[in-house]
């Protein structure tokens, strides 16, 4: 069900996205999506967390026990192999982002908190770096991950919308000029 869900985003939006539809696209009844989320809200959460896990698990399985500038370099480098391999998973995790900014959102906590686990993480990758000494000791690892994930977010957004936009040159340019910022040589 999960599954015809991110198809049903990625072709019919959020409003075509309905438990009545996940549950004939997925060949089951249409009272079993209800049973099964609750809600349309309890639907997109489950969504969400399944396309969270996909990244993290990719991310966790390339980064091994990096820090610093290679876990960054690592983590760009991963995040498009990932947006190539599942642009589907990219466009539908996207919409609903999207959706959670309306203030009536129901899913919005969930997409809040992932979010501020993925800004730690790269926080940390900052903080160790600069203990070795190959980051600058005056880039702020928070402030620095907040514009990390906004710059990646940005890239994906205008991939999305833009058909002939050159992502994979736009993930060089944006590795390239974050290890330039980070570099304390």
């Amino acid at each position: 069900m999960v599954k015809a869900a991110i198809e049903l985003l990625n072709t019919a939006g959020i409003q075509g996205t309905t438990l009545v539809a996940i549950g004939e696209k997925s060949g089951y009844s249409r009272g079993l999506a209800t049973h099964h989320f609750g809600s349309k809200a309890g639907l997109f959460r489950t969504v969400l967390k399944r396309l969270s896990a996909a990244w993290s698990n990719e991310l966790v399985a390339q980064l091994g026990d990096r820090i610093g500038i290679e876990a960054v370099e690592t983590a760009i480098d991963a995040h498009l192999a990932h947006a190539l391999r599942h642009p589907d998973y990219i466009r539908a995790q996207n919409i609903l982002w999207g959706a959670a900014l309306d203030p009536a959102s129901e899913f919005k906590p969930n997409v809040t908190e992932y979010k501020r686990i993925q800004r730690e993480s790269v926080a940390e990758w900052i903080k160790a770096g600069q203990q070795t000494g190959e980051i600058r000791s005056d880039i702020k690892p928070d402030r620095f991950a907040e514009q990390y994930y906004g710059g990646l977010v940005g890239i994906n957004h205008q991939w999305l919308v833009s058909p002939d936009f050159d992502l994979a040159a736009a993930y060089e340019d944006f590795k390239r000029n974050m290890v330039r910022l980070l570099s304390a040589n």
